[in-house]
């Protein structure tokens, strides 16, 4: 049995944070046993750090940052933080099954992953999506937690991080403009995933963020209709297309 630490939420949501669904889409695509251990915010350090799993990475200063999502492997012992080493590690330990990172196309998803975390990041999950996180916290100390640790990384109120007006016009021009390069990516494929007809470790990226965007900003927000409906409903689809592997049942 795998044990996939992801983030908690407030009934009847399960699974919402974009990292995490990276790791619960390729679980399911392989069809591997697994169980989770939903996590508060406040906690992840502690109880990734306690269950013996590895840093995911460092802070300049070398502080360790322990993260969701991390899994334990029983049948191995094995321990590992961050979707892209848990892909990794997967599609090595059970090579029978299908694979996250299709042979011959690792170089390209390493590449694709870099400039998807560099350059999304800013454009749609922090300003877009992070402030309204707190809508789906149901712990009183999860909600103090994001709210001080989100304050203080962006140096302003979680309330003032999402831009209003022209700035926000000129995020969501920015964000389209991204999308449209993501289309043109897509439009090579020989098939409506990233590389192919079946899904890989790329298309589970995109739709992990998407996932949690719709998600966190609701089905009926207007940030969810406007990029559901952009690149001729491009995200919605993959979204649809993936939906087989989105199950949160363990």
């Amino acid at each position: 049995m795998i044990t996939l630490y992801d983030l908690a939420a407030k009934d009847p949501i399960k699974c919402w944070s974009p990292n995490p669904w990276k790791a619960r889409y390729i679980l399911n695509y392989k069809k591997l046993p697994y169980r989770t251990i939903y996590v508060d915010f406040e906690d992840v350090d502690q109880v990734i750090k306690d269950a013996g799993i590895p840093p995911s990475q460092h802070g300049r200063d070398g502080t360790p940052w322990y993260t969701v999502p991390s899994i334990i492997d029983d049948a191995t012992g094995a321990r590992v933080s961050e979707s892209y080493k848990i892909a990794e590690y997967l599609d090595s330990q059970y090579p029978d099954t299908p694979k996250a990172l299709p042979a011959g196309t690792e170089a390209l998803q390493a590449a694709f992953y870099s400039q998807w975390d560099s350059r999304i990041w800013d454009l749609a999950l922090v300003p877009i999506m992070i402030p309204s996180v707190p809508n789906i916290l149901s712990k009183e100390t999860s909600l103090e937690y994001f709210h001080s640790s989100r304050s203080a990384a962006f140096r302003k109120p979680l309330s003032e991080v999402r831009p209003v007006g022209e700035e926000f016009d000129k995020l969501w021009g920015r964000l389209s403009a991204f999308l449209n390069e993501l289309e043109g990516w897509y439009a090579k494929s020989s098939g409506k995933f990233l590389v192919g007809d079946a899904p890989s470790f790329g298309d589970f990226t995109v739709g992990g963020l998407f996932k949690a965007l719709k998600i966190v900003r609701g089905e009926d927000s207007e940030d969810w209709r406007k990029l559901s409906t952009m690149n001729n409903g491009r995200w919605a689809n993959l979204l649809g297309d993936l939906e087989r592997y989105a199950s949160d049942k363990d």
